[in-house]
């Protein structure tokens, strides 16, 4: 990993939008030839805005950005859940979406996301984090793993 570039973390803002949703077309882009569940649909733009717009708006929801000189290098969209108070845990969090251009890889920018989302969710008195990636990804699982994550449960799927 190279020095981390100039730049800032910060949270997402409405003016953000049209640079985060290029961010977003462009990791599910990366995960195509993994499986095509990942195709966006025609014209899906509209629909990535619209969640935006949804997750600015959410209090259980934030999305992190590295600032840089180029524009937004990166984004980072972290979800607390909330489940029914059957089990002792009953708040956890997902990292839903992790993104950095790529030309910007590799250099801390998604490490840094990673840990102002974390940071995020201490705050919030969160002590658990998941997040999914493709088991196609190799890239993805090492990243991941290399941060401390690891197995949790196997999502199994069929196409009928």
């Amino acid at each position: 990993m190279t020095c981390l570039p100039a730049g800032a973390i910060r949270r997402a803002i409405p003016r953000d939008l049209d640079q985060v949703a290029a961010l977003w077309s462009a990791i599910t882009e990366h995960h195509g030839p993994f499986d095509g569940l990942f195709e966006l649909r025609s014209h899906a733009d509209a629909e990535i805005r619209a969640l935006l717009v949804g997750q600015l708006q959410s209090p259980d929801v934030e999305t992190f950005v590295w600032d840089g000189a180029l524009g937004l290098a990166g984004f980072c969209s972290v979800r607390i859940d909330r489940a029914p108070p059957i089990l002792a845990e009953v708040v956890r969090a997902e990292i839903t979406d992790l993104g950095v251009r790529e030309d910007e890889r590799r250099r801390g920018i998604g490490r840094a996301l990673v840990a102002a989302a974390g940071d995020w969710l201490r705050s919030r008195g969160v002590k658990r984090v998941e997040v999914r990636v493709a088991s196609r990804n190799p890239e993805g699982q090492a990243f991941w793993r290399a941060l401390g994550f690891g197995d949790l449960m196997d999502v199994l799927h069929r196409r009928l």
